[in-house]
């Protein structure tokens, strides 16, 4: 039976990326670059799934993205192999290497090399050992896992600079079929819009066909990763990937129909997420800026983009400065006409206005030290103009 509306509840629940039934995973110490530190993680699935992936959009990219995209042509994929600590990127004949280590599954897991999504992350320009990758995948082969502790142990192994390892899964409902989705990522610099931004590996068991995942991955990605930015800088090897093995015996989504919304929804309630877990990693300050009443999504995302780049950690001393903050608004929006505008600032404890109707509004010593202390601190802008909105995270240091 299918139920029309979209269904807002997500609830959490343990298990990350093995939360959904048929994922196993874990990771381990391979020695890429240090020799105790887990770096390599694997994901497999107990038959090819659904899998869609999004990728970093500048002019260089990694070995293992071209791979990935290489293997990914036919939509399908029943592994994910990931190792961190060196990179493969101007390494010598780096795509044949991504190639000849996804051909090192085919005998212990029984996966075809063009079904193995492969990433990297760490330092570029150091030589990888594949012979420390080889070793490592000898040791994944004992200690898969369908649990949460499995799980955990391949969100540690993607971890480089991150100061917190990331992981987490929700339970939703699509009809009368309750669905489940987890995730493990990473990221806490080299994080700037228009690309995916960071490493992150999601598991579902919903069933929805290739082309809807790939769609579906798209729109929650533009709205929640494309909007993150932490310090500007690109990076080679951003990779999205989402697989779907469809357990959850849900009425395939094969068209972007009710039941597309409902996922799409649930899509990007885990990403705004990953942008939040992202953005703070550890003890780091959230920043979200939310644009709404907007003419156009374009300006929308201009201006939420544009807050957490000028009042993000790089422009401490201007943060909270009314001036600075109305004339980065009227900048990103292209016009010095702010007449039906509304801005506040806010945290868990204090609601500040900055600007209501048009009109600035000075604000105290005493809200501006509040707000400089809070671990969230959200910027709101309404124009009161339209129906289109956007939000932006960053963090504050």
């Amino acid at each position: 039976m299918r139920k029309n509306g979209v269904n807002k509840e997500l609830r959490p629940i343990l298990g990350g990326v093995c939360a959904p039934s048929g994922f196993r995973a874990s990771g381990v110490a391979a020695g890429i670059l240090e020799a105790d530190k887990r770096d390599l993680a694997f994901i497999l699935s107990e038959k090819l799934c659904s899998t869609a992936c999004v990728y970093a959009t500048g002019l260089l990219l990694g070995a293992t993205a071209k791979i990935t995209k290489k293997h990914l042509k036919n939509g399908l994929a029943q592994a994910v192999l990931v190792h961190s600590g060196i990179a493969n990127v101007y390494q010598n004949d780096g795509e044949r290497m991504a190639e000849y280590i996804c051909s090192l599954l085919e005998k212990p897991f029984g996966v075809a090399a063009e079904d193995v999504v492969i990433a990297s992350t760490g330092t570029i320009g150091k030589p990888l050992p594949v012979h420390a990758i080889e070793k490592g995948i000898g040791l994944l082969a004992g200690g898969l896992e369908a649990t949460n502790e499995g799980s955990l142990r391949a969100a540690e192994a993607i971890m480089t600079t991150d100061r917190s390892c990331k992981q987490f899964a929700y339970e939703f409902d699509l009809g009368d079929f309750p669905c489940k989705i987890g995730v493990i990522c990473k990221g806490n610099a080299r994080v700037c819009p228009n690309m995916a931004t960071t490493l992150a590996f999601l598991t579902t068991d919903v069933n929805v066909s290739t082309e809807m995942l790939q769609k579906a991955l798209n729109a929650a990605v533009n709205d929640t990763l494309n909007m993150l930015n932490l310090d500007g800088i690109a990076s080679p090897n951003d990779t999205v990937c989402v697989m779907a093995n469809g357990r959850a015996g849900n009425y395939r989504i094969s068209e972007p129909d009710t039941e597309y919304q409902k996922f799409v929804f649930a899509l990007k309630k885990v990403l705004e997420t990953v942008c939040r877990q992202i953005a703070r990693d550890g003890d780091g300050k959230l920043l979200i800026c939310k644009a709404y009443g907007a003419k156009s999504k374009q300006i929308a995302r201009a201006v939420s983009r544009s807050l957490v780049e000028i009042y993000g950690a790089r422009n401490v001393g201007q943060r909270f400065q009314t001036e600075s903050l109305v004339y980065a608004v009227a900048s990103a929006r292209n016009t010095d006409d702010l007449s039906k505008a509304r801005i506040f600032m806010q945290t868990e404890t204090l609601r500040v206005s900055v600007m209501e109707a048009g009109r600035p509004l000075i604000l105290s010593t005493t809200a501006a030290e509040t707000l400089r202390q809070a671990n969230e601190l959200e910027i709101h802008v309404d124009f009161g103009e339209g129906n289109y909105s956007a939000v932006a995270f960053g963090r504050m240091e």
